[in-house]
């Protein structure tokens, strides 16, 4: 991202006292003191009506960010739908729209959160009472869209809150879609802990020359690389290693070993677990190894496993992670493998899995180069399997609504046999593990080629078609 300190000007930093009354009071119930340093720098800028891309790490205050300014450009004189933040979960819905009410409290703007797994009644009297500002998550939005419950017509503020799940493989068709119902003009704002150049590449299609901001503690500026390090146990590292990569959802990464035994291993380990991946040692064969080379340069491999020596010469662009599997041996090796991310000017993100005796090294590292590390605790499995959850559900519904009639009559056939398969659970399990497989463990812009292809030709077509049909067909003279 590039940084903000190039603009030839700067907006004179938010205040609270900035604020209409009434929301001023709001602020003070929430026990806001005062505006934290993200809030300073992008509220003008969205007040100013020019869109964002916002870096910026949990607990930061980017919430507040967003919602202050989408309150205060709410007209209450319009009764239509004028703010909407998409975000990946139901508890993350819930989380903004709390945000939300308490601070149009006593103002007469009117909120809503949208979400599936509840029923649609509360969601549609509020649509009935004109609400003003949307919480939602894709799925249940495009369904209200799509059953014409609500109109996003005269949109005026779009907000993509963690952006890089809300881009990826799973919830981008489906914001794609959402996108369709906005007016062609609509202020965008994207909110992210991490941007990867993946995401910043998919951004550029929703937004209109944004001012991109980094935010590190209290300083504001760009951030190349991001250390983030998990303590795990040495015995169960790999499950470890597969529980941070559905948190993360990295679209490229690079994974490095000290061993060619762990390559090898892991390579074989994450492809028996689903993942496109695979592995690069000295002991592949020369057209094995010509084979991989050729997945890397087209682009058509999401992870590969390799040592610093057979690393060497591998070139991935817009690598967005490189993972640490193991703490290498040189000092210096550590910056080498997280150089490979965060290259020209773009961000990236290094991740080292330690045990508890290797994070007193990693720290001895970092303070010798002067490196700030963010450490996080792995996911559990409960985080795993809700994060899933919500990704799948999302894609599911995508696929039933792109069914034809005849298609869906043709599933009603299978619905008594669903109902009767013995261990049905387990059944459905292994059909959703393979829907779910097979597309989101792949490169996110290889799937937006192949849906983007039907179009174009889908185009071609109809343009020969066209003239085709411009020609009048000759009359056959009567004898």
């Amino acid at each position: 991202m590039e940084s903000d300190s190039n603009k030839s000007e700067e907006a004179a930093p938010f205040r609270f006292e900035d604020l209409p009354e009434t929301l001023k009071k709001n602020v003070e119930r929430q026990g806001w003191t005062a505006p934290m340093p993200v809030q300073e720098r992008v509220i003008p800028i969205l007040l100013d009506g020019k869109d964002v891309m916002v870096q910026s790490r949990t607990g930061s205050g980017k919430t507040a960010a967003f919602t202050l300014p989408m309150c205060m450009q709410t007209d209450v004189r319009r009764d239509e739908v004028q703010g909407l933040v998409l975000v990946p979960t139901r508890e993350l819905a819930e989380q903004v729209y709390t945000v939300v009410r308490d601070l149009i409290r006593d103002t007469q703007r009117r909120s809503v959160a949208v979400y599936g797994g509840v029923g649609y009644g509360t969601q549609i009297e509020a649509f009935k009472q004109n609400v003003h500002i949307i919480v939602a998550t894709p799925g249940r939005m495009i369904d209200h869209l799509m059953s014409r419950r609500v109109s996003l017509s005269k949109l005026r503020l779009l907000v993509l809150d963690e952006a890089d799940e809300m881009l990826s493989m799973g919830f981008y068709q489906a914001i794609v879609r959402i996108r369709s119902f906005l007016p062609k003009k609509v202020q965008t704002a994207l909110f992210s802990a991490t941007i990867p150049p993946g995401v910043a590449s998919l951004a550029q299609r929703f937004t209109h020359k944004p001012e991109s901001i980094s935010l590190s503690g209290t300083t504001l500026h760009v951030e190349e690389v991001e250390h983030i390090y998990y303590v795990v146990d040495a015995m169960d590292k790999d499950r470890a290693l597969l529980k941070i990569i559905e948190m993360e959802n990295p679209g490229a990464a690079l994974i490095f070993c000290n061993t060619k035994r762990e390559v090898e291993y892991l390579g074989v380990f994450m492809k028996n677990f689903g993942y496109d991946g695979a592995y690069i040692s000295g002991d592949l064969s020369q057209a094995e190894r010509k084979k991989v080379m050729t997945r890397i340069r087209k682009g058509q491999l999401r992870f590969l496993a390799a040592t610093d020596v057979a690393a060497r010469g591998i070139d991935i662009s817009d690598l967005g992670y490189v993972i640490l599997y193991n703490l290498p041996q040189a000092h210096d090796n550590y910056i080498h493998r997280a150089g490979r991310t965060g290259r020209a000017g773009e961000t990236g993100i290094a991740i080292s899995l330690v045990t508890w005796i290797e994070e007193i090294e990693l720290k001895k590292r970092a303070k010798r180069f002067g490196l700030q590390l963010i450490k996080r605790e792995v996911p559990t499995d409960q985080e795993v399997e809700t994060r899933v959850a919500e990704r799948l559900r999302v894609m599911l519904e995508e696929k039933h609504r792109s069914l034809s009639n005849l298609e869906k009559e043709r599933l009603k056939r299978f619905l008594p046999l669903s109902r009767t398969l013995p261990e049905t659970g387990e059944t459905v399990a292994m059909l959703l593990d393979r829907f779910y497989q097979e597309p989101l463990h792949k490169p996110l812009y290889l799937h937006e080629e192949a849906h983007q292809k039907p179009r174009a030709e889908e185009a071609v077509k109809k343009s020969k078609a066209k003239k085709q049909g411009g020609q009048r067909p000759r009359r056959r003279r009567r004898k």
